[in-house]
């Protein structure tokens, strides 16, 4: 019989009978229903059930490729293979003697132009072949694809009035390879048919509109009865293809972890992989080889769960794991990591097995120890277990089946009817954002004590046993660490406890799995049904304007750890203190964030990763709208034989736009850990500056410069005497008015523990030979070069970003002593002169780094131009809140004029830094 009649007609109508009711004709499409693999095992499964309703239906599978003598896994009679590909020989052929083999032989060789090779290798021009003569005059109600590749085929070639349901047999978001082709073909499906919610959900976060019908129904058990297990051999067992997202290794070394408290019991891994070889290793090495049996494959693993007292499953993802729903027929508990797909949806924890946190050793160590050493636990999950498969008939997933099969076949008729689609929340970092107001005048710092305030007083509510760990070192956040067992109880009190609506929780990225974001309410009652180990407090992630300033930096996180037999806490996963917190640990109190909170002794400690040291700001600053201070300066100029320039054009080097003001904010917003800010001026002092607030200090170049240097009018000229402020801290940061911090920073971005500071060196902006550019900065750079060469006999050859500039007093002190006429004749120009270093934001960093008081770092820095034409775009760009500093620099050159460039500014400034800081005076009026 010719391959076209068995696929149902050489000649097609163009217009096909809709059915809503009465037999269907179903072609489920496997790439291979004679492996072994779970999609054609479900399949199958599916095929079987289906046609044992006895409702009539045709039921048939169309197998792209042929590798056996029949299918690996029971059909039943009435169900029809039709295979594509003969796989079976030395060179592949066409089953149906077409084309022939010579032809089909120089086919297989060439790529195939409707699977991309990155999508799957597996595919070739024979296949494109013969599945386009298959798929043109396939004579169906619907066809069912099982796999990406295979939807991106059916989407393309089969005849546009046979229905499409496309099967997601994988956890959707750990795709790679060919996520893509589930992207781009999904909506041309007319229903998309997960394994469970969370998965579904996913997708239709991914596709948003483009969505078609998405539902969900799990895969069906075998036919064939299972044999319940009695529960008495002492014996863990875990199945599947031993390859590297089975995690194996994981039930080994758990198993390794308990095995001397569990005299007599075993470990049996079923199945065959290319890890099979590194799993003997590890049980050789382990010492375990009379404790942990690696049989290989089963064709009967139902006998073998009948003999099982435990089930373990260790995966890094899953899709709905068919190991698992056969295990608990056998009445057997399982025990696995909460995969956020598959295993979530099948055990329900505590009562029909237990869930741990994914990756968590400890945990799956702890779960199967408490699993095997109590009798009562392991006969309560057992039978729970038992009552939960009843749920996976394949008779009752088959109507199920039946019903998707006539929705589809009805969207393929109407295809604008209302669909049913799960309405997720967004992937990626934003989730889906609300309407929140309360966070106006909120700061970082005080973002996270709000956040440490909800969260510790949900853990106090649990009982006592939990702690906090402080953020150290570059941490991001502080963690309060919560016994595992109290965990619901501990969401319970953190839904009912005050937590303001401009908080949200987190349940972060992890294993392959998307992130995902709510409210305090919604979150916490859907991961009261998971296993997961963390979940961060912290505000929505609102980007640019005033919602954006706790983007970043203001997040307080939770960790859930296992509880051992003896009362250990088990962590999740590997910290700086370590996995393990033995009962007894002794414990103190201390202040985090604002918050007294316990802690372990040991973490009450500053670590070598710490600061410990105080750290000061400094400002150099001038008023250059003062008519006293312009005067002083025309004044000088005179005396040096000069002549001033135009008021204006003199003036608009010093011009004022009120930068200073939101400089010190961003120090207020995003490095509140400073002790103290010294303002130099030249007796000026900013209208708004609260002079008397004790975190300021106002700083008159009388304070700090020679007589015979003043008045002075150079930057460079000043920055030789900052060392020389009253009570300046060993350790500060030296910022111009033009540079602003853009997200939080903590002491340790500027310092070494040791007390190096950081040289921020601007790789590709080069010193330039002497005589190529008479820029004073460049002029200054390049008598750096010299000092430098003579000293040391080294090269400077680029500058430093325009940023924050880490210094230490003591170094400053040597280099003035070291190089007194240098520096000295600096200090005595009363304007950036040819001869001058320009000590602070140049040469004490190379001089540092020479003489290792200095490290190299990096920083992702932003440059405004307020001159330029892009200035609109800068700023908004600038409003992303991603870069660690951020410079504006004035440009006498400029494409707006000052008042439109003043007000760009002014607008840009208050959306970045709308919180006043505690110096700043109050409005005059208010």
């Amino acid at each position: 019989m010719a391959l076209t009649d068995r696929l149902g007609g050489k000649v097609r109508s163009a217009v096909r009978r809709v059915r809503r009711d009465g037999p269907l004709d179903v072609v489920l499409v496997l790439f291979n229903a004679d492996g072994m693999g779970g999609t054609a095992r479900s399949g199958i499964e599916q095929a079987n059930a289906l046609h044992a309703l006895g409702e009539g239906h045709r039921v048939r599978i169309l197998s792209v490729t042929r590798s056996g003598s029949s299918t690996h896994y029971p059909l039943a009679d009435g169900v029809e293979v039709t295979y594509l590909v003969d796989v079976r020989g030395e060179h592949p052929v066409a089953v149906s003697g077409t084309p022939a083999a010579e032809v089909a032989r120089e086919l297989a060789a060439r790529e195939s132009v409707i699977v991309p090779r990155s999508w799957d290798a597996l595919y070739n021009g024979l296949t494109d072949a013969t599945l386009r003569d298959a798929l043109r005059v396939m004579a169906a109600d619907v066809l069912v694809t099982t796999t990406p590749e295979l939807l991106a085929v059916v989407a393309q070639l089969a005849p546009d009035d046979v229905a499409l349901v496309h099967q997601e047999h994988r956890a959707s978001s750990s795709r790679v390879n060919d996520l893509g082709a589930l992207l781009q073909f999904a909506p041309r499906a007319d229903v998309v048919v997960s394994l469970t919610e969370s998965m579904s959900r996913w997708l239709a976060g991914r596709l948003g509109g483009a969505a078609p019908e998405l539902q969900v129904v799990p895969n069906p058990l075998p036919a064939h009865p299972q044999a319940r297990s009695p529960l008495d051999q002492r014996t863990f067992v875990t199945a599947g293809r031993l390859a590297p997202e089975k995690q194996f290794e994981h039930v080994v070394d758990a198993f390794w972890r308990i095995h001397e408290q569990l005299p007599g019991w075993t470990l049996t891994v079923w199945g065959d992989g290319p890890r099979s070889g590194n799993l003997a290793a590890q049980v050789r090495k382990l010492g375990l080889e009379d404790r942990v049996r690696l049989p290989g494959s089963t064709q009967d693993l139902a006998a073998e769960w009948a003999r099982t007292s435990v089930a373990v499953l260790a995966s890094r993802g899953e899709g709905y794991p068919l190991v698992l729903q056969e295990a608990m027929s056998a009445g057997v508990p399982p025990v696995s990591y909460d995969c956020p797909s598959g295993p979530r949806e099948i055990i329900t924890h505590d009562v029909d097995g237990l869930l741990v946190p994914p990756g968590s050793k400890a945990a799956l160590a702890a779960a199967m120890l408490r699993t095997a050493t109590d009798h009562d636990l392991r006969a309560r999950l057992g039978a729970a277990a038992l009552e939960r498969s009843r749920e996976w008939d394949g008779q009752a997933l088959a109507r199920r089946w039946v019903q998707v099969f006539r929705t589809a076949v009805a969207r393929r008729a109407d295809p604008l009817a209302p669909r049913r689609v799960l309405h997720g929340m967004r992937p990626g970092p934003l989730g889906d954002l609300p309407e929140t107001t309360g966070a106006a005048g909120v700061t970082p710092a005080q973002a996270r004590t709000t956040a440490l305030t909800a969260l510790t007083s949900a853990a106090a509510a649990t009982g006592d046993g939990w702690f906090v760990v402080p953020a150290r070192g570059l941490d991001a956040h502080p963690l309060v660490v919560v016994p595992s067992s109290r965990r619901e109880a501990f969401l319970t009190a953190l839904a009912a406890g005050p937590v303001p609506d401009w908080l949200s929780v987190r349940d972060p990225a992890e294993r392959g799995w998307h992130e995902r974001r709510g409210t305090v309410a919604a979150m916490t009652d859907d991961l009261a049904r998971t296993r997961t180990a963390s979940l961060f407090l912290e505000p929505w992630p609102m980007r640019g304007g005033h919602e954006g300033l706790l983007g970043e930096g203001a997040e307080v996180g939770v960790q859930f750890w296992e509880e051992s037999p003896e009362g250990d806490l088990l962590a999740p996963a590997l910290n700086r203190y370590g996995d393990r917190v033995p009962a007894g640990t002794p414990g103190t109190t201390i202040t985090v964030e604002g918050v007294e909170v316990p802690t372990l002794e040991v973490m009450a400690l500053p670590t070598v990763d710490d600061c410990r040291f105080d750290v000061d700001v400094v400002y150099t600053w001038v008023d250059g709208d003062d008519e006293a201070w312009l005067e002083a300066r025309d004044a000088r100029i005179t005396a040096l034989g000069g002549t001033p320039s135009d008021r204006a054009g003199g003036a608009s080097r010093y011009r004022s736009r009120d930068e200073l003001r939101y400089s010190m904010r961003s120090i207020h917003l995003f490095a509140p850990w400073v002790r103290r800010i010294h303002l130099v001026t030249a007796g000026q002092v900013p209208s708004w500056l609260d002079t008397s607030h004790e975190k300021v200090r106002l700083v008159d170049h009388r304070d700090i410069l020679p007589e015979s240097a003043l008045p002075t009018f150079s930057s460079h000229a000043i920055e030789t005497r900052l060392h020389c402020v009253p009570e300046l801290a060993d350790h500060f940061v030296y910022v111009n008015d033009d540079v602003f911090l853009g997200r939080p920073r903590r002491p340790e971005h500027f310092f070494t523990p040791g007390g190096q500071y950081a040289a921020f060196v601007a790789e590709h902006r080069a010193v330039g030979l002497p005589g190529t550019d008479d820029r004073p900065y460049l002029s200054a750079a390049q008598n750096n070069r010299r000092v430098l060469a003579e000293a040391f006999g080294v090269a400077l050859t680029t500058t430093m970003m325009h940023s924050p500039h880490p210094q230490r007093r003591t170094t400053l002190e040597e280099i003035a002593a070291r190089f007194p006429a240098e520096v000295d004749r600096t200090t005595h120009a009363p304007f950036r002169s040819p001869t001058d270093l320009s000590l602070l934001s140049s040469f004490a960093q190379s001089y540092g780094l020479v003489t290792g008081q200095a490290f190299r770092a990096t920083a992702h820095h932003g440059y405004v131009d307020l001159g330029h034409q892009q200035l609109p775009v800068q700023l908004r760009q600038m409003l992303r809140r991603d870069r660690d500093f951020f410079c504006i620099a004035d440009n006498l050159v400029a494409a707006f004029d000052e008042e439109r460039a003043g007000a760009l500014l002014h607008d840009f400034l208050e959306q970045y830094f709308p919180i006043p800081a505690p110096w700043e005076l109050p409005p005059s009026g208010a």
